[in-house]
């Protein structure tokens, strides 16, 4: 019992003090080792690795921590002593980002283009005539028939910066090294068109003699190519480079057909149109030869089958070799001239909005390979990685890109990074004094601390004095509101339902102001002096928390699991004509936006 005694009349004696104090690199060493040691998980600990390499502190570890760092460096201070101490909070990355960088990047194939038809099948990339926004949403939705609403993708393909000049260019071609990409059907006999070559030449074949039986025999064959789009071309022709023999001037039984309404597994069910071809083999021998150049303008905007039909007798079976099949189609150029314009590699990004992928566009940038080759070095491998830091290169590229950018822009940035193999990254860069900045987790803040006599706490309380700008705040609310705005003064600067004035930075709470003249109000008429004078004081306090709800609009009820209080120091125009001095205290009881403020104390004249 002496003992404890003792120790409170110490504490009673022991000095008291308000100062200033800065975490140390020390500091932070000491709670990273302190948040180690009590570490639960991989990821607690990676936090407490961090805070000494950083020397920067999360949220929350400020109120946990630096009590026992002022009990240490301050053992003789005692009760109501009062720190602020100003520290790196780290508030850590813009986690929205992580919704770029973990989108999955879905890159468009050959097979893609193939699919849109036309110059973007044949070319392989999209152009400022053929916009990937107006094939990339049935791309997606066909790619993710099941994707659920609101989920993202990355979209990297390859983009012309100029349309091609245009002209004739090979729509199809065929070179039957195998049969892999036609269909064979067998209508009557067992042979067959199978995949052969000789010397340097492959071609599809087909005959209905057997050498091994010394006999010819009845069969109908037919081999069918894939549907060959013509959309987007005009002009289509066909060439055909083939060699017959022993045909003996029966040409019924080679024939060439075109259709349109193949469905893929009947023959017999199609319209088939003869192909005329007047240059032909001999009929006699394996010399190929290339056909005539066979218009097909009568199925522009369409998709046709070509088939090679084959008949047989047990009088006559000739051997057909079919070494090659082109198609030729003209697209209608708008570009500088060049049939080689510049393609790069682009990105950009797509989110699915109910049934339809749309593209964002807004407040988010991914690199394209054009964007690496302009700051050189990147543009080797288009990526950035140690030797080519991303932060040392963004900041004048974003100012060439967007020359035009105002204060306040703010943009995500995606790129490749390569340290082991090329990830994706994204950082978060404003606009401000004409200049790009990347966004910087850590900022210094300051928070005050206090010696409730057994120990340091934490003290969220926000302490300040009004301003000019905090009374006008009020006088816009009362000018906005119906009811009051007609206590408002013709110069916009005072009112008197709570008594606020931006000119004199005070209240004005003289009971006479709202009893006679131009601000009169009927409520004080009934009420004696002292009841007058208590409603003002009320409404004084009333209007305080229209302010702070003005002044913080994003005001959070709890920092570190502690009420975050607001104490208010305001001037007020007494009835005597003399100035005095109120304090407010008030409890954020709601987190913004649009925050509620509770009174707890107060007014309380000093």
């Amino acid at each position: 019992m002496e003992d404890i005694n003792s120790q409170m009349e110490q504490q009673k004696k022991a000095p008291t003090a308000e100062f200033e104090y800065t975490l140390t690199d020390a500091d932070y060493s000491t709670i990273s080792s302190e948040a180690l040691a009590i570490a639960a998980s991989k990821e607690d600990s990676t936090t407490a690795s961090y805070i000494k390499s950083s020397l920067s502190i999360p949220e929350g570890f400020a109120a946990a921590y630096v009590p026992s760092i002022l009990t240490d460096a301050y053992p003789a201070l005692g009760k109501n002593s009062v720190a602020k101490v100003a520290y790196n909070f780290n508030n850590g990355p813009k986690t929205y980002l992580t919704e770029y960088t973990d989108a999955g990047e879905y890159y468009i194939s050959s097979s893609d283009y193939e699919s849109i038809g036309g110059a973007v099948k044949v070319y392989k990339y999209f152009s400022p005539s053929n916009a990937p926004e107006t094939y990339l949403p049935d791309l997606l939705a066909a790619k993710y028939p099941d994707a659920a609403d609101g989920t993202l993708k990355m979209v990297t393909y390859k983009y012309a910066t100029t349309d091609p000049a245009g002209g004739e260019v090979e729509v199809y071609s065929e070179d039957f090294a195998t049969l892999n990409n036609f269909k064979t059907f067998s209508v009557a006999g067992d042979q067959t068109w199978y995949a052969s070559s000789y010397s340097q030449d492959n071609f599809a074949k087909i005959s209905g003699y057997v050498s091994a039986d010394k006999a010819s025999y009845d069969n109908e064959d037919w081999l069918v190519s894939p549907a060959i789009d013509l959309n987007g071309f005009t002009a289509p022709v066909m060439q055909i480079n083939q060699a017959i023999n022993y045909l003996n001037d029966q040409w019924d039984q080679i024939g060439i057909y075109i259709s349109t309404d193949f469905d893929g597994t009947d023959v017999a069910t199609a319209t088939w149109t003869p192909v005329n071809i007047t240059t032909l083999p001999t009929g006699s021998d394996y010399n190929f030869v290339t056909s005539e150049r066979i218009d097909l303008s009568a199925y522009e905007g369409q998709s046709v089958y070509v088939a090679f039909k084959y008949n047989s007798s047990t009088t006559n079976a000739a051997t057909w070799e079919v070494n090659w099949l082109k198609v030729y189609g003209t697209i209608e150029g708008s570009g500088s001239g060049t049939t080689d314009p510049e393609v790069i590699t682009k990105s950009d990004f797509y989110r699915l909005d109910g049934t339809a992928w749309t593209m964002e566009s807004d407040g988010v940038y991914a690199l394209s390979s054009q964007d690496y080759d302009s700051m050189g070095s990147p543009g080797k491998y288009n990526n950035f990685s140690s030797s080519d830091n991303p932060d040392n290169y963004l900041p004048q590229f974003l100012s060439m890109k967007y020359p035009y950018a105002q204060d306040g822009d703010v943009l995500a940035v995606v790129y490749k990074y390569y340290s082991g193999s090329a990830t994706t990254r994204a950082d978060e860069y404003s606009f401000n004094m004409n200049a790009w900045t990347k966004y910087n987790p850590v900022e210094v803040k300051t928070d005050q601390f206090i010696n409730v006599g057994s120990k340091w706490i934490f003290d969220p309380t926000v302490k300040f004095t009004m301003a000019s700008a905090d009374y006008q705040l009020i006088v816009d609310a009362v000018k906005a509101d119906p009811e009051k705005k007609s206590l408002a003064d013709s110069y916009g600067t005072a009112e008197f339902y709570y008594g606020a004035s931006s000119h004199y930075n005070n209240f004005d709470i003289r009971l006479v102001k709202r009893t006679t003249g131009d601000f009169a109000q009927a409520e004080y008429s009934d009420l004696t002096e002292d009841e007058g004078n208590a409603l003002i004081i009320d409404r004084m306090a009333e209007g305080v928390g229209v302010m702070l709800k003005a002044k913080f609009p994003n005001a959070v009820a709890q920092v570190s699991g502690v009420d975050v209080m607001y104490e208010v120091t305001v001037s007020t125009y007494e009835n005597d004509g003399s100035y005095g001095t109120y304090v407010v205290t008030f409890q954020c009881t709601k987190s913004g936006p649009n925050p509620e403020f509770t009174l707890k104390e107060g007014p309380t004249k000093q």
